[in-house]
Parts: C-alpha cells; sequence; structure tokens
C-alpha cells in the first residue's frame, strides 16, 4: 500500500488516510451513524434536497448518453415503486382492494370515493394538487382523514348518476331511466 502512495503529496496521504479512517469508523458504528444522517438531513432538509439536486445535475452533464438514460430509468423505477407503495398503504388504510359497496377486488377497477361528494370542490381548492399519486399522498401525509373509501369505477359513476348513492345501494334500479 505505501508503494501506491508514493506519488500522493503529504497533505493528499492525511486526506487518503482520514477518510480510511472514516470509512473503519462507519463501518464499525454504522446505526449510530447512519441515525446521526437522518437527524442531519431531517434538520436540514432544502440543504440535502439542493445537494442530491445538483449532485444529479452534475451526473447528467458529465454521464454518457447510456449512462444519463440508464439514471433516467432508475428514477423512473424508483417513483413508480413509490407512488405503488404509496397506492398500497392508502387502500390498506380504507380497508384493503376491495369496494365496499359490491366488494369487487380488481386493482384495475378500484379508486378512492369522497364519500360526501365533494371531490370536484376539494381539487379546486388546491388541497393536493391533482388528483392520482398526489391526492395519495396527500391522503397519507394528513393521516388518511375520514370521508373517503373504496369503490370500484362502476359504483362510483352509478353514486354520480344517482345522486350520491349507488344503484347497488336502492331498491329500484335505474334500467328503467338509462335503457328504456
Amino acid at each position: 500500500m505505501e508503494s501506491d502512495n508514493q506519488h500522493l503529496t503529504l497533505d493528499e496521504l492525511k486526506r487518503q488516510r482520514n477518510r480510511e479512517a472514516s470509512a473503519r469508523y462507519r463501518e464499525r458504528n454504522r446505526e449510530k451513524f447512519n441515525q446521526r444522517m437522518r437527524d442531519w438531513r431531517e434538520a436540514n432538509r432544502e440543504k440535502d434536497r439542493e445537494h442530491k439536486r445538483e449532485h444529479r445535475n452534475r451526473k447528467i452533464a458529465n454521464g454518457t448518453p447510456e449512462e444519463v438514460a440508464a439514471l433516467r430509468a432508475a428514477e423512473s423505477d424508483k417513483t413508480k415503486r413509490n407512488q405503488n407503495r404509496c397506492r398500497d398503504q392508502v387502500f390498506t388504510a380504507y380497508g384493503g382492494y376491495k369496494c365496499n359497496c359490491c366488494n369487487e377486488t380488481e386493482r384495475m377497477f378500484l379508486s378512492i370515493d369522497h364519500i360526501n361528494n365533494d371531490g370536484a370542490a376539494e381539487r379546486k381548492s388546491g388541497k393536493y394538487n391533482g388528483g392520482g399519486s398526489a391526492f395519495y399522498n396527500w391522503l397519507r401525509k394528513m393521516g388518511f382523514p375520514e370521508g373517503y373509501q373504496v369503490l370500484c369505477m362502476n359504483c362510483q359513476i352509478g353514486k354520480h348518476k344517482n345522486g350520491g348513492v349507488c344503484p347497488h345501494q336502492t331498491s329500484s334500479t335505474l334500467k328503467g331511466i338509462y335503457y328504456g
């Protein structure tokens, strides 16, 4: 090792030895170090975000087209994983992937419904700037407030067209109104 370091100046050699000592310390005290870093990131959220943004921009500016494409693909995958995790948490909090009305379990058909039929007004109020992932993130951030339920799209549209009550919940159907 000493033969590899012959070309280094005294200051460079000190920095290298300090980096190696720091790495050994981090390895021996991994949980303590990780907790300290989590605390720092929490206390310095904006500084941490700016550092990460600069690091990403440097990687994009200095990377080959293949490296940039790989970075963007990794970011896209991470975003999808985070959105799916958030969606799973929201649906779990509101009773799981099962329609509150008809017991439909096909995930593709399910969504979160505003029980009081105030979804349009809530979106316009700017509480969560849009729908979909932004709405799910807002629900999670607010601690999964009451006033929401899981419904399939059939029940949700039926509820909308039937004055706020799903046709499954009424004694008569809308068959005469829509079909004849």
